[in-house]
């Protein structure tokens, strides 16, 4: 019945805090960088919380926003993001200021997000971004960042470039920092729960559960079941140094596995003098027909 009553998530703001770090080439600079993030689904995660993007350039008054399901078909659509920051910064070319977010942005797992960075200010040096070079900016066990558009407008969102045609710039990508926290499922014994964490940790639950409750000496079933239920994702991966493999030494040449082998035939063959130092009784003058000793062998 305790079962029923652990929480299904944590229910503190992270558990683990992280940095996306993207290239930094000094490509170009302007107005402003839309891209995507995708959340993976490779750890136990119930959300990530976005708490902080970090850009350089002139930067000026500066808004970021954010849009579930990604930028495509909304990238001229205020109605469909949420802003997440607005506030005038300083400019910083060489380091990188910090736009906190208010309130922070929590992106599911299996899902995109269009995030969108963005300087009113009036001329071409707002943001710095760069020229795409692959096809994924960034990739960790928790979020994979995607190449995007640049924008040439002071206007979010604005549809009116410097210059004739678009004011977006395809084949671009965002320069700069994601700073996000993980917020983990927490272990239950239910399928539903136990299924989203690695082979690993759900053959570590069942040993342990049996080995803590089992005997007259075992802890009471709630108790366990509350202990795994607050147990990290990786409690039972064994640590990095007991899991590298110890490599046999290289094989010898040809050449020299044939010299061992002779030496040791020829040890085996012609060596008899550990046997120098075995006596009996025909060995001494004094010494009886049936008496016998061995010496001290060195």
């Amino acid at each position: 019945m305790s079962a029923l009553l652990l929480k299904k998530q944590a229910d503190y703001l992270v558990h683990d805090s992280y940095t996306v770090e993207t290239e930094d080439h000094e490509d170009h600079t302007f107005n402003g960088v839309m891209f995507d993030v995708e959340v993976l689904d490779r750890r136990p995660v119930q959300a990530l919380v976005v708490d902080s993007i970090h850009v350089r350039g002139g930067l000026g008054q500066m808004s970021v926003w954010c849009v579930e399901g990604g930028r495509r078909g909304v990238e001229e659509k205020p109605a469909a993001w949420t802003q997440a920051f607005s506030r005038h910064v300083n400019a910083s070319w060489r380091d990188f200021t910090s736009l906190k977010l208010e309130p922070p942005l929590v992106l599911l797992p299996g899902k995109t997000y269009g995030l969108y960075v963005h300087s009113a200010d009036q001329g071409d040096d707002g943001v710095v971004y760069d020229n795409q070079r692959d096809e994924i900016c960034h990739e960790d066990d928790y979020i994979r960042v995607f190449p995007g558009l640049a924008h040439l407008s002071p206007d979010p969102f604005g549809a009116d470039g410097p210059w004739w045609g678009s004011p977006w710039r395809r084949r671009r990508a965002f320069v700069g920092k994601l700073s996000y926290g993980a917020r983990y499922v927490l272990w239950r014994p239910v399928p539903a729960a136990h299924t989203r964490f690695d082979p690993t940790f759900r053959r570590g639950v069942v040993a342990a559960f049996y080995a803590l409750t089992m005997g007259w000496g075992g802890l009471p079933t709630d108790c366990v079941l509350y202990i795994l239920h607050l147990a990290r994702y990786d409690w039972f991966e064994p640590p990095e140094s007991e899991t590298q493999e110890t490599l046999p030494p290289p094989p010898p040449s040809p050449a020299t596995a044939h010299r061992l082998l002779a030496s040791q035939q020829q040890r085996y063959a012609n060596d008899y003098s550990r046997f120098d130092n075995i006596r009996d009784s025909d060995d001494s003058s004094d010494s009886s027909d049936d008496d016998f000793h061995l010496a001290t062998m060195t």
